[in-house]
């Protein structure tokens, strides 16, 4: 259908082909922006009318708040006159009632407060001034009530009471600085509070009351028929927690609608204020101005259909002049030059006619004379052929790239020497197998081979990917495949043709690369957390000190406060490891002899050996040569080993340490008795453990590892029967 369309728009004259589509776009033109402008004013308004809602929600809740504001303020008074602190110490109820009945009354007429309550501990109901009759009853429920019998903190909160919903303040009562019990002041939180904000400010309130976690029922409301637009199904489908706004909602096109969560003072929703305003004049300005916006499209269509009308008629005229001259040239009627009357793109087109007839002309000689001249040049083209044959034929076997033609069967019609060395099979095996170039190169079975040939004949396009190849030794290869396919007359694939360029050694040095800056990044930010986490940790253990220098030892705060202290200076211990072990360092060669390294190091580790009982057996190969490596980090490295051998062995065992030499390593053996070594802690054996004691932990253990690797050696550490071996190996020099 859309073909027929476009057909029978092809066979229609020039001057519509360009009436239409001019009258066309002038239409949909302005229509859309009518239609744009419409909505853009709407979404404005929309916007300024949420804002309005979303500013009255924020005052009726600041009235809310004030409202409590103004009952602590009034509580807080009353708790602390002397009189009310002593009849309600003394738990005289009846003086207390007389005493501050007049008050209340007096409250009441000119604040309108509605409830007067005084409790005591440890919850319970002491006396309702507005109610004397009702007293005495539990008030667990009132969460508010109990956290200031418990804190002997003040607090205001919209809280529910036996009377209802109320905004409530809510005081303890002191007296010598003794808990008497608490007293509240509350507002009545119905239609008299809503009309009043509604008299002020203008728009309809409805209070919603929570009864349940998806139940709201009609508490209060300014509105003449307050069920008119209900929220309750709102309210039950949609979470409460934020303010949900309605503009124009389903039948009621001529409101706003704000409905938002009214909280306790713990932040829990006790009820939900809906704030309605009339949009009558919006409604009715929007629909002036889309009359009006619609009146000056309909206008300015009709004035643009007049002018593309004339514009048309001004092009078409000397078009149709042209057309006919270009009829009579093709017929060969005409060979006089055409008159342009203009410079513009018509009078282009004559100047385009004219030199098209020269051109005709020249052309007419020129075919004579190639024809005079054909065999010659037919020779002398078939020579460049030949001689381009050889030039590429030398250039695709000694290129250092892959390049290759496969069938649409899958058979290799071509493979250059490259390719044929660096996967090492034999030409024949290749050249000679069909499934080939699937099974070898694409690694996939037929069927999945398959699947890669139809999507090369589907798509005409050329087709690049990254494959790993496997050669003949089975050594990896990663090569970056560019194939092109080639189709003959019909659309059907003839072969594909492609280069594969080995990228193997650019990939191992990416991923090197990006394992040097993973490694460099996680030191830089082991290093970060390690100084960022000093500060705190020292400013904890500090004052972890002092409040256990002010407690006495029987207290079991002390006990907490040392536990602090020990964890802290656990907690400083690996800090202390992990600085250690990313702190960068740079090796000072010089020529040292491994024996003299060892001898020193247990000569300052002989005390701690005697201590323990350990007995020493030593076999230090004197034939041993020297190495290149840096004398003080070596040192050290071997220290902080042999430490740690000592200080986790049994007493009384002994300890073995030998070395040996060839012509490029020297070997040094540690070999003791370990029981109680389980296989993980043989994983873990240069991660040191932190036990609190800064005499057993070793910081610098796991940058004793990082020192012998960075001389280019290497650390074993496995089970011999009972015995752990320890075999450290250091090249006599070092690689540059």
């Amino acid at each position: 259908m859309f073909s027929d369309f476009i057909n029978r728009f092809r066979m229609i004259s020039l001057k519509w082909k360009l009436l239409f589509p001019y009258l066309f776009f002038s239409f949909v033109g302005t229509t859309s922006l009518v239609l744009i402008g419409l909505s853009s004013q709407q979404e404005i308004i929309k916007e300024e009318e949420k804002k309005e809602l979303l500013r009255y929600y924020d005052i009726f809740r600041v009235s809310v708040r004030q409202k409590a504001e103004q009952a602590l303020a009034m509580a807080t008074v009353i708790a602390e006159n002397p009189i009310i602190e002593d009849l309600f110490w003394k738990k005289d109820r009846s003086g207390l009632l007389d005493y501050v009945r007049p008050l209340f009354e007096k409250l009441q007429n000119d604040f309108g407060i509605k409830q007067l309550h005084f409790h005591i501990l440890p919850g319970k109901s002491y006396l309702r001034v507005h109610k004397p009759e009702q007293s005495g009853e539990m008030i667990a429920y009132r969460t508010s009530i109990m956290d200031v019998l418990k804190t002997g903190q003040g607090t205001k909160s919209l809280e529910w009471g036996l009377t209802g919903l109320g905004i409530r303040g809510i005081v303890p009562v002191f007296r010598n600085k003794e808990l008497a019990g608490s007293m509240e002041i509350g507002y009545p939180f119905g239609r008299s509070f809503l009309e009043k904000q509604t008299k002020r400010w203008g728009p309809d309130f409805s209070v919603y009351e929570k009864k349940g976690p998806h139940t709201y029922t009609l508490l209060a409301s300014t509105k003449a028929s307050p069920k008119r637009f209900s929220l309750s199904e709102s309210l039950a489908s949609d979470s409460t927690e934020k303010s949900q706004i309605f503009i124009a909602p389903p039948r009621f096109p001529h409101i706003a609608l704000l409905a938002g969560p009214l909280r306790d003072y713990r932040g829990e929703v006790v009820a939900v204020v809906e704030v309605e305003v009339n949009r009558s004049a919006i409604v009715q300005r929007l629909s002036k101005t889309k009359t009006l916006m619609v009146v000056v499209a309909l206008v300015g269509i009709c004035v643009s259909f007049f002018l593309v009308w004339i514009v048309a008629m001004v092009f078409i005229h000397p078009i149709k002049e042209i057309v006919a001259a270009a009829q009579e040239i093709a017929q060969g009627k005409r060979e006089t030059r055409l008159n342009p009357r203009s410079n513009d793109e018509i009078g282009v087109l004559g100047h385009s006619l004219n030199t098209m007839l020269n051109s005709l002309k020249e052309r007419r000689l020129q075919i004579e004379e190639y024809a005079r001249t054909l065999e010659r040049r037919v020779q002398e083209r078939t020579a460049d052929l030949v001689s381009s044959e050889e030039k590429y034929r030398t250039l695709v076997d000694n290129i250092p790239v892959g390049v290759y033609r496969i069938l649409s069967d899958g058979t290799i019609e071509f493979i250059n020497p490259y390719l044929i060395d660096t996967l090492g099979f034999d030409p024949e095996d290749m050249l000679g197998n069909r499934f080939f170039w699937q099974e070898k190169v694409w690694g996939h079975d037929e069927a999945r081979s398959q699947e890669i040939m139809d999507i090369l004949k589907k798509d005409p396009s050329e087709f690049r990917k990254e494959r790993v190849v496997m050669d003949k030794q089975g050594q990896k290869h990663v090569f970056m495949d560019h194939a092109i396919p080639c189709w003959d007359d019909a659309g059907d694939l003839r072969w594909f043709e492609g280069i594969m360029v080995d990228i193997t050694e650019l990939k191992n040095l990416q991923e090197k690369a990006l394992r040097t800056e993973e490694i460099r990044l996680l030191g830089e930010i082991s290093a970060r957390f390690a100084h960022e986490m000093r500060n705190p940790l020292a400013t904890v253990g500090g004052f972890a000190r002092r409040l256990k220098d002010t407690l006495s030892e029987n207290e079991r705060q002390q006990m907490l406060a040392k536990i602090i202290m020990d964890e802290v200076a656990r907690l400083e211990d690996i800090l202390k490891s992990i600085l250690s072990s990313i702190k960068p360092f740079t090796l000072n060669l010089v020529t040292v002899h491994p024996n003299e390294i060892i001898q020193s190091s247990l000569k300052e580790e002989k005390g701690r050996l005697t201590d323990k009982r350990i007995q020493l057996e030593t076999a230090l190969s004197p034939s041993i040569p020297s190495i290149q490596g840096d004398e003080f980090l070596l040192k050290q490295a071997l220290d902080c080993i042999l430490k740690n051998e000592i200080i986790n062995m049994p007493e009384g065992e002994k300890l073995f340490l030998s070395t040996d030499g060839g012509t490029e390593n020297v070997m040094i053996t540690i070999r003791h008795n370990a029981k109680g070594l389980a296989n993980e802690d043989l994983s873990q054996f240069f991660y040191p453990r932190f036990t609190g004691n800064a005499e057993t932990t070793i910081h610098d253990l796991p940058l004793a590892r990082i020192v012998i690797h960075r001389h280019g050696g290497k650390v074993d550490v496995f089970r011999e029967g009972e015995n752990v071996v320890l075999k450290i190996e250091l090249p006599l020099k070092q690689q540059v």
